[in-house]
Parts: C-alpha cells; sequence; structure tokens
C-alpha cells in the first residue's frame, strides 16, 4: 500500500525523530562493519559473529572488557574518517532542510510544535553537526551532560526582530555518546535504568505521548525491547509512526504490526532521501494550496 504524509497533520503536529545506526547509511558503518572488533569476537569464540551484542555478552569479563576497547578504538576511528560531503550525510542535511521549512513557515503551528525531538541511538555526531552547519538551533542532551542541559528539554529559540518562535533542535541520545556510552551487550538494558539514562527516557515518553505528536523512525533495526515497548504505549495514547524500512526484508516488531505505517525502501538510496522526497512534496503542495 502506498503511504503518504498527512498534510494537516503534520502542518501542526509535534515532529519527534527515532534515528538508528541505518540513519546515516553509508557516511558510517554499522556494528557488522567493525571488522577489528568482529574479528576479534570470532577468535575468542571460534565461531563467525552473526549477533554482535550476543557475542559480546558470550566473553568473560576481562575479555569483554578488551572486546569493548576495541570497539571504541575502531568508532573513533571511523569518525575520525567521516566524509561530510559523502551523499548519505547530504541526504540527512536535504531532510532537515524540508522539515526546517516546514516547521518554519506552517502559519498554523503552536509554540511547542516549533520544536523538533530527535531520539538517537547512536553515538557519533552526524546529525547535530548537520543541523549546526545549516544554522539551525540546536541543542544536545546525553548521560555526559544532562545535569547541565536538562533545561534544554523544554527550550524553543525565539527571534526577537520578528516577534516569532522558531524551530529548535534537541538532539536525545538514548545509548549516550562515545564518552560515556551505553555499550553493546545484554547490560545495556540495566545501564539504561540508570538515573541520567532514565530522566531522558522519561522524558522521551512524555513528548511522545502528547496530543498531535508523530514520530519517523529511521535506520532503526526494532531491537530494543524497551523502546519497542515505549512506542507502543504511546501509540496507545495517540502517537503517529511513520515507520521506514529499507528494504522488504526488515521487519517491524512483532508487537507494533498493524499499529504504525511501515514505509518500504527500493534499497537503492537512502531511507533519509525518501522521507525528504515525500516531505518535499506536501510543502510544494501546501505552498500551492
Amino acid at each position: 500500500m502506498l503511504i503518504t504524509f498527512d498534510s494537516k497533520l503534520l502542518s501542526s503536529c509535534h515532529i519527534n525523530f527515532l534515528f538508528g545506526a541505518g540513519v546515516n547509511g553509508k557516511a558510517f558503518p554499522q556494528l557488522n562493519g567493525f571488522k577489528k572488533t568482529n574479528e576479534f569476537l570470532s577468535k575468542q569464540l571460534g565461531i563467525s559473529v552473526d549477533d554482535f551484542e550476543k557475542s559480546l555478552d558470550s566473553l568473560s569479563e576481562d575479555k569483554k572488557r578488551e572486546a569493548i576497547e576495541c570497539f571504541k578504538e575502531e568508532f573513533e576511528k571511523y569518525a575520525n574518517e567521516i566524509v561530510f560531503s559523502s551523499k548519505s550525510i547530504k541526504n540527512i542535511e536535504s531532510m532537515f532542510v524540508c522539515f526546517n521549512n516546514l516547521v518554519g513557515k506552517s502559519e498554523n503551528r503552536t509554540k511547542t510544535t516549533k520544536q523538533v525531538n530527535i531520539y538517537s541511538l547512536n553515538y557519533d555526531s552526524i546529525i547535530e553537526k548537520v543541523l549546526q552547519d545549516n544554522g539551525f538551533l540546536v541543542n544536545v542532551v546525553s548521560s555526559t551532560n544532562i545535569d547541565n542541559h536538562n533545561k534544554f528539554f523544554n527550550l524553543i529559540g525565539y527571534n526577537s526582530d520578528i516577534q516569532t518562535f522558531v524551530p529548535t533542535y534537541l538532539i536525545s541520545k538514548l545509548h549516550g555518546d562515545i564518552n560515556n556510552p551505553i555499550l553493546p551487550g545484554v547490560e545495556k538494558y540495566d545501564q539504561i535504568l540508570m538515573a541520567n539514562k532514565f530522566e531522558i527516557l522519561f522524558k522521551m515518553k512524555e513528548k511522545l505521548s502528547r496530543f498531535n505528536s508523530v514520530l519517523f523512525v529511521i535506520g532503526y533495526s526494532g531491537h530494543d525491547e524497551h523502546i519497542n515497548r515505549m512506542i507502543n504505549e504511546c501509540v496507545t495514547c495517540g502517537l503517529t509512526v511513520y515507520w521506514f524500512k529499507f528494504s522488504k526484508d526488515d521487519k517491524i516488531p512483532e508487537t507494533l504490526i498493524g499499529k504504525v505505517f511501515d514505509i518500504e525502501n527500493d534499497g537503492e538510496d537512502d531511507t533519509t532521501d525518501l522521507c525528504k522526497r515525500m516531505v518535499e512534496k506536501l510543502w510544494i503542495k501546501s505552498l500551492e494550496e
């Protein structure tokens, strides 16, 4: 079934994003692309690595720490090699330019709907750099800085020259950042309940449960049961979810089947580009009207 965005809904709703590793397209590797770390895991276990997290949890505590250090070193290497002019990152940029137009120029938006919430499961800083480089107002909250940055949860920018509220982006890093990460492994589900991380999740549920809220899910595998449960609970409160699948083989979590709009990509381009094109059509249509 062909899914299209509801123009009336998007012109006035609270806009939210949930990003997994796939949002970066080819600009940054997913876990199965961490060659050195996967080779270490395979050598220790004597088998090929099909599931990164389960393989990590199978190690002794000493070897697990070695694997985590290997992962962090490899992560930093890839982070230093990011090409911000790459097609995948340009697709992210184009998508946000479209949303910024939608949020900034829709006449029937209230003050609170000027804030766009981005919930990221990634450690990298690609999204925040893209937004900052485009001159958008963006704040970042993670377990590392929440004590000083919790004021940003409800902060919305105001342009005093034209006396209007402006699009304001809040990035909440659900799994921390590379300075204070919730590292791969089952234990991350225990760590996420620690005070700082729990507060971010609590705020996420609060935002997604608001009347007239929409969530765009991009690049997320659906393997985090805490996140799935939260989305399910928020859907019962009226949350509308557009779930982008990179290919037909991608699966929606069983608990969410029939409760979200699943959008299939052709697998040839980034899902961010597909989302951008869908918003662009909506924006052009609204201008014509």
